[in-house]
């Protein structure tokens, strides 16, 4: 059985598609083809292998995209460095016509003086005069052409500029997004390297912690209640059982957005994270250590949703201590303290669950 899985890995590993898009339209056409091969492969029977090929194209997908932003930041380089030029040449030409413009300010200037109106009585000949006047005339003319090139230049710059700014922008939302997606790939090859390592490349393996992962919240989901009572911070709920899946004894905590009156709609997915509850009020347990966070873990592939929805910890001291002043509900599974549990509900809004308590 190992060695027949682990010629299938080895297969998926040298095997997978090579990326060779070089355009958006092949990017995009590739992306598309990977989300239906995913959602292919969701409907399938679950297996190892079927979770590794999950990986593997989760892990190619995301190198189409990093792909795909990558060449959008270049265009987008590419057209700034266009449109700085654009913007230098409008700024040089604005300059050159914002001097003609002067000078012929000046020249009109004197010439109003030269050549007024009641010039024509003081003329020496009628030629001389009309000279004038068309060379007046013409001056005026390219006087006002040149201030018309001058308003059409400056709005030219105006916009060019505009449109920089706004790629520049659009740049760093960019590199943003590509900075997030180099992130998730390294967790998706983490995450493949962690499920390897937990199933030992064991088909059989795989299964037996899937269906530990499934018994431990069906035992939370037929848990009965047992009764409640007020309590305050850090008064001691409960005791750390000796039951619990992926590292054996420990205490899972789970912070909800539930109300007292709502109990019925708790479903155990719909957590929150609970690193900065905990920080504004206190710990379940003293001398702690975190053996499984909450999110994409070595252990999260096991379960339906491939999240671990909580925080999973030990310590030596045993006991469990409220993080804040509330209504505790306690609730035992007859059938196994994997289900026994404390929903303690807070005025704040909040329910916080404690996991896997002895009986």
């Amino acid at each position: 059985m190992r060695l027949k899985l682990f010629l299938i890995l080895i297969s998926i590993f040298i095997f997978a598609s090579p990326i060779k898009a070089t355009t958006t339209e092949e990017l995009t056409k590739q992306i598309e083809e990977y989300d239906k091969k995913i959602v292919d492969l969701e409907k399938t029977k679950d297996s190892l292998s079927k979770q590794i090929k999950i990986l593997n194209s989760q892990v190619e997908l995301t190198l189409l995209k990093i792909n795909q932003t990558q060449l959008s930041i270049k265009t987008l380089e590419n057209e700034i460095t266009s449109l700085s030029s654009i913007i230098g040449n409008l700024d040089i030409n604005l300059n050159q016509l914002s001097s003609i413009y002067l000078a012929q300010v000046v020249e009109n200037y004197k010439m109003q003086k030269k050549v007024p109106l009641v010039s024509f009585l003081h003329s020496k000949s009628f030629n001389s005069f009309l000279n004038q006047y068309k060379y007046h005339s013409t001056l005026q003319k390219n006087n006002h052409q040149t201030m018309v090139e001058l308003e059409t230049a400056r709005t030219n710059y105006d916009i060019q500029k505009n449109q920089k700014e706004l790629k520049q922008k659009e740049l760093e939302i960019l590199k943003e997004k590509l900075s997030s997606q180099q992130s998730n790939l390294d967790k998706q090859k983490s995450n493949k390297t962690n499920l390897l390592e937990v199933t030992k490349n064991d088909e059989s393996k795989y299964q037996q912690l899937k269906k530990a992962a499934e018994d431990e919240l069906s035992a939370l989901i037929k848990a009965k209640f047992v009764g409640k009572r007020e309590v305050k911070k850090g008064e001691p709920i409960g005791i750390m059982g000796n039951t619990g899946y992926s590292f054996g004894d420990h205490l899972h905590f789970g912070l909800y957005n539930l109300k007292e009156a709502e109990i019925a709609s708790w479903t155990y997915q719909n957590d929150i994270d609970a690193s900065s509850y905990l920080g504004e009020h206190r710990w379940p347990m003293v001398n702690y250590e975190i053996t499984q966070g909450r999110g994409h873990t070595k252990y999260s592939y096991l379960y339906a949703d491939r999240f671990h929805h909580g925080i999973d910890m030990v310590s030596s001291n045993k006991t469990i201590y409220a993080v804040e002043d509330g209504v505790a509900y306690f609730f035992k599974n007859p059938s196994s303290s994997l289900g026994n549990h404390v929903k303690l509900f807070h005025s704040d809004g909040k329910m916080t669950l404690y996991l896997h308590l002895q009986n």
